[in-house]
């Protein structure tokens, strides 16, 4: 993966100062006692109310420029990553005038399901992010450095930022900060479970497999010889059987067609929404709509995606059309980790509008944790068409009846094995 860096610059007019002891009435109860003490000769009050106005002053000026020509660079090993993978956050900050800083605080803030593996934090509870607080000194031209493990604990996108430094004068007296917008997004994809074989119907088979027609023909399955026609291209000849038969002889090869299967995941949990959501039941049809679709890309079949859920920064439900290779690997797995666990439309209505879309031979997988009547409708619609469907059911809910069609629960499916991502 690209490593990801942000060069974070702290300008001094970025940055807010404060004092922390001293204010008006301080300074001009110094001026006044150091004033008393010119006038009475006392040395006393005078020295006092004079090192009281220089301690204000040099700590001020100092407080000023502690954060000029200071730096901070922070970086993330990788932008993509599955629940229990652990990434690296690094930041650096850096110190380029001849000035020490007394200290300085750099404080990120990084979202509650990415858990610092050794350093603490702390959780706002308004936000649910987490406070990464980092303190250190720094002597003149130095550089200091955090590597973070950050575990990644839940799927989605995960933004890390905004990013805070504070410093100060040695005596404590002031402090100066400065924030910065900037942020980075984690890319979580969903867990992938290793699954047991599929039961589909024996009559939608999943695989390379004959067409009457031929659409398109595989080199590596050569099923015979016949005499050259005009139309044969160059390289279909067969040189040996040529010589053998002193004709021109060409190879015969098997059309094939590469079967694709479209995944809708309802992620609908409950028949109103005022009802509530079940996102921990949401959560497990999207790992099983990855961990088909996973199945499937790597069996070579072409996979699509739909479903009734919004993506991130989106007003449009996910929908990835049929094909394979590796982008649609990256395409499927973005997508499930941008959406949202919960529905935005009906998800009927998604099922009937994917209809005039599908692919001719393509099978249709079902996956949902709830049933209703309206589901059950187009599921009875789709297989009166002779669409191959498979319905997964995530949970125990009583599976439906319904002839023609392929019920498969999820527990079953999922293998012993365990989980490949």
């Amino acid at each position: 993966m690209e490593r990801l860096r942000d060069r974070l610059p702290v300008p001094p007019e970025s940055s807010t100062f404060r004092s922390l002891y001293f204010s008006k009435v301080w300074l001009v109860l110094a001026v006044t006692v150091a004033l008393i003490g010119i006038v009475a000769n006392n040395q006393s009050l005078a020295l006092l109310g004079a090192l009281t106005i220089t301690s204000a002053g040099v700590s001020r000026l100092w407080n000023r420029h502690a954060l000029t020509n200071v730096s901070v660079e922070r970086s993330i090993d990788s932008d993509r990553a599955f629940p229990g993978d652990v990434v690296h956050l690094k930041i650096v900050a850096t110190n380029r005038k001849p000035v020490p800083l007394a200290s300085l605080q750099v404080t990120d803030d990084i979202p509650e399901d990415l858990v610092p593996l050794d350093h603490a934090t702390t959780i706002d509870g308004t936000s649910g992010r987490r406070h990464l607080h980092l303190r250190s000194s720094l002597r003149a031209y130095e550089r200091k450095s955090w590597k973070i493990p950050l575990e990644c604990q839940a799927r989605g996108v995960h933004r890390i930022g905004p990013l805070s430094v504070r410093s100060g004068d040695p005596f404590g007296f002031f402090a100066a900060r400065a924030s910065f917008p900037e942020t980075r997004d984690l890319l979580v994809y969903p867990r992938v479970h290793s699954l047991n074989p599929f039961p589909f119907p024996a009559r939608f088979p999943l695989g390379d497999h004959r067409v009457p027609r031929h659409i398109v023909s595989d080199p590596l399955r050569v099923i015979g010889i016949r005499d050259y026609r005009p139309e044969d291209p160059f390289r279909s000849i067969h040189w040996k059987a040529t010589a053998r038969a002193r004709g021109i002889q060409v190879k015969v090869q098997e059309p094939v067609t590469t079967p694709s299967l479209m995944i809708l995941l309802n992620l609908d949990t409950f028949d109103y929404f005022w009802e509530g959501l079940d996102l921990d039941g949401a959560e497990e049809c999207i790992e099983a709509a990855a961990s088909i679709a996973m199945w499937g890309l790597e069996l070579r079949y072409s996979v699509g995606l739909r479903t009734n859920g919004l993506v991130s920064g989106s007003d449009q439900p996910l929908r990835v059309p049929v094909g394979r290779g590796t982008e649609q690997t990256s395409f499927l797995l973005t997508g499930l980790a941008r959406i949202g666990a919960f529905s935005t439309v009906s998800f009927a209505h998604a099922f009937a509008l994917e209809a005039p879309r599908l692919p001719l031979g393509c099978t249709v997988v079902v996956v949902t944790s709830m049933m209703s009547a309206d589901l059950e409708t187009q599921l009875a619609s789709y297989v009166s068409r002779g669409v191959g469907t498979v319905l997964v059911q995530v949970g125990k809910d009583a599976p439906i009846l319904l002839s023609g069609l392929t019920v498969v629960n999820w527990e079953d499916l999922k293998s012993p094995a365990g989980m490949e991502h």
